[in-house]
């Protein structure tokens, strides 16, 4: 006799309405069906970009229990249509990750992808970890413990328990080493962008703040970029715009006013250059979508243009596909 398994039918429905939902994504911003998106990270293996991304409930606060406790995973070939795939990563109930994760960033290195990651307490006191992949869909933790823990560094406000912040991890390689840039705060209550850097991605040494705010304003979403011969430190979260400080070393920011570069965006991560124009992503505040844009750094005044149509990747090496016969 067959009985109709009509739970696991449900299950099956759904994961496939998600898996094959369309938008125009490129004027409605991309988000799964359902959630809102916020800090993520793009990366491309083969001719495939995964995104990976904070991924929560409308209307609730990344605060609340059970809100924000899994990333999202979708991909993409062209940036106009989207496979959004089951969730790649969740929460331990049992561990110092067991309330949120946040902010998600991937690095390759040696054919095994790094994920690290903001984990949070219920509380909201947080620190960095790392999972590895060998095939982008499969997550496994590195340690039970966090890499990153400014409770142990003299400079940092990072209390153990009722919350701390240490979040938005975002990797570079500077030379022969890694360097990590996060948010923090100082011991005299100033918002800061710390580093911390590293040979082997599991061993990291603290470096200090590397930009302090005048204020506590959260530098968050950081972002360091090289132009020409000056490096480009990135940030938003407490600020109005999506700004930026200048540097002559990638360690190190004197203090200086942010200069805006755009309104009610944050969280930008650059997809491609095409020498001095940068296709770039982000969300917006006021939708928590990812949105497309590019930057034109050619004169002394960037130019910031938002992407609405497949014709403005052609440059950065996109084909343009053919309009689909209907957005679903």
């Amino acid at each position: 006799m067959h009985i109709p398994n009509l739970d696991y039918d449900c299950f099956v429905a759904a994961k496939k309405a998600q898996h094959e939902h369309q938008e125009d994504w490129l004027k409605t911003g991309y988000a799964p069906k359902g959630f809102y998106l916020k800090d993520f990270c793009l990366i491309r293996a083969e001719n495939e970009w995964h995104l990976f991304h904070i991924a929560g409930t409308p209307g609730v606060s990344c605060c609340l229990p059970g809100n924000e406790i899994w990333f999202g995973h979708a991909t993409t070939s062209d940036f106009c249509k989207w496979t959004t795939h089951l969730p790649c990563f969740y929460i331990d109930p049992k561990s110092w990750d067991c309330g949120h994760v946040f902010a998600p960033y991937v690095i390759e290195n040696n054919g095994r992808y790094w994920m690290f990651y903001t984990g949070c307490a219920i509380e909201n006191t947080q620190r960095i970890g790392v999972a590895v992949s060998d095939n982008l869909f499969d997550w496994q933790r590195v340690s039970s413990e966090p890499v990153v823990r400014p409770d142990e560094y003299g400079w940092a406000f990072c209390p153990k328990t009722n919350g701390a912040a240490c979040r938005d991890p975002h990797v570079s390689r500077v030379g022969n080493k890694f360097v990590m840039y996060y948010t923090a705060v100082t011991k005299e209550g100033r918002a800061c962008v710390a580093a911390v850097e590293s040979t082997d991605l599991l061993e990291w040494q603290d470096k200090g703040p590397v930009y302090t705010a005048p204020g506590l304003a959260h530098c968050e979403s950081s972002n360091m970029q090289q132009l020409d011969d000056k490096y480009l430190l990135f940030f938003g979260g407490h600020y109005e715009y999506w700004s930026y400080v200048i540097s002559d070393t990638p360690l190190g920011w004197p203090e200086q006013e942010p200069i805006p570069l755009k309104k009610g965006i944050t969280a930008m991560e650059v997809i491609l250059r095409n020498n001095q124009r940068w296709l770039v992503a982000y969300f917006k505040k006021d939708c928590f979508r990812m949105f497309l844009g590019i930057i034109d750094w050619s004169d002394a005044t960037p130019i910031f243009e938002e992407v609405t149509d497949a014709q403005s990747l052609v440059e950065f090496g996109f084909f343009v596909p053919p309009a689909p016969d209907s957005i679903r």
